[in-house]
């Protein structure tokens, strides 16, 4: 008998490690502005960030590191009422870990055709991947 409870206890531990090592993704938000993130290769960092398309704003990665590939375009997603302008919502961007370096991400926040202005917002980390 103890050994069949013996049995399932290491069953059932090694389910919740191999579960536990299953999520890959890293996920960051503005709070995570100016620290450092590590990741392995093949991990995928998402981000989310506040963002109110409405207005003419939108994210733009304008410093990637070579360590890091874009996974798709930004989704937007709006928290406000369908069709309700000006509502705020975000913008989440999928980044893959695609092979051992370090460097900087940064995204700025600003109207594109705004090029002379510096942007309203900035979004920075140090990315490092294992």
């Amino acid at each position: 008998m103890k050994r069949r409870y013996a049995a399932l206890l290491a069953i059932a531990l090694a389910t919740v490690l191999v579960l536990s090592g299953c999520d890959d993704d890293v996920k960051l938000d503005e709070g995570a502005d100016g620290s450092t993130v590590a990741l392995r290769a093949g991990d995928v960092l998402e981000l989310t960030l506040g963002s109110n398309r409405t207005t003419g704003y939108a994210w733009e990665a304008v410093q990637v590191p070579d360590c890091l590939e874009q996974s798709g375009e930004p989704e937007y997603e709006s928290k406000g009422m369908p069709g309700m302008m000006g509502a705020p919502g975000e913008e989440t961007w999928r980044f893959t870990a695609s092979e051992a370096g370090e460097g900087t991400l940064l995204l700025e926040y600003r109207r594109s055709w705004e090029t002379e202005q510096d942007p309203a917002q900035t979004f920075e980390v140090e990315v490092n991947v294992e």
